[in-house]
């Protein structure tokens, strides 16, 4: 446990600048101006984007980034995380240091969680100021009268954090295994096209790595039946098992190599 925290704190401390930093702060803002934006515009100028309450103002944030900013987000954050270490062939070096590269590739993971769940808390936190501000000079709205529901928000946030988990397992290990920038990009613009394309209504959508961040509005809006096991649906419980196959392929991969 030692090491991994040490191992984390090491990612964190590498990071600060980077460009998968920028890109969580820079992206976070320009989807909360985006969305205030066609809010104000409203109607179908603004993409049908219009709330006349907390509950709706949240779910159409929620709605706007689920089907392509998360999985997107997810692949690029993956990638530029990973291309640090192979720019400096550090995946190499960790074979002569006294620290096991499992280790390495746990902390990395988890620092690209910590950034995910971090940028996702400076959202919700746009989100709500930014409704405030739609209260002030939007349309006539009740945005002022009540206040948000924090049961929304916690609910939506964590199907938002669980249905990324597999798609980050995967591409992860992709951008692990290619060296290469592009390649693990281009998989993952496939995968996310392909997955668009199947539609939420396929019934075996659940299956498909790439689908949970851009089913489980539809489902929570009502407009498609979802299999669940309790409070989780068969997307999210597919997206820990991922989570835990591709973290798995990439331990023993590293492994492989320490031995090798």
């Amino acid at each position: 446990m030692h090491t991994f925290l040490s191992c984390l704190n090491a990612e964190l401390r590498k990071n600060r600048n980077s460009m998968a930093v920028w890109l969580s702060l820079a992206g976070t803002a320009a989807n909360v101006l985006l969305f205030l934006g066609l809010h104000l515009v409203d109607g179908e100028l603004g993409g049908g984007f219009s709330a006349g309450s907390w509950r709706e103002y949240i779910t159409n944030h929620y709605a706007g980034i689920a089907f392509m900013m998360l999985p997107l987000y997810v692949i690029i954050l993956c990638s530029l995380a990973f291309q640090m270490e192979h720019r400096q062939e550090m995946w190499v070096q960790l074979h002569t240091l006294p620290v096991a590269p499992q280790q390495v590739y746990l902390g990395k993971l988890a620092f690209l969680l910590l950034l995910f769940v971090g940028a996702h808390l400076l959202f919700i936190l746009g989100m709500l100021l930014s409704g405030l501000l739609f209260g002030l000079i939007g349309p006539a709205n009740k945005l002022l009268e009540e206040l948000p529901s924090l049961g929304q928000i916690a609910g939506l946030s964590a199907r938002t954090v669980l249905s990324i988990l597999g798609l980050m397992g995967l591409h992860a290990w992709l951008s692990f295994r290619f060296s290469t920038f592009i390649v693990p990009l281009l998989i993952g613009i496939l995968g996310y096209v392909v997955a668009g394309l199947l539609g939420a209504a396929w019934p075996w959508q659940f299956l498909n790595p790439y689908a949970p961040s851009f089913l489980f509005m539809p489902r929570y809006e009502g407009e498609i039946a979802a299999g669940q096991l309790g409070w989780l649906s068969a997307a999210e419980l597919m997206s820990l098992a991922y989570l835990g196959l591709f973290t798995a392929l990439a331990l023993r991969a590293l492994n492989r190599r320490r031995v090798g």
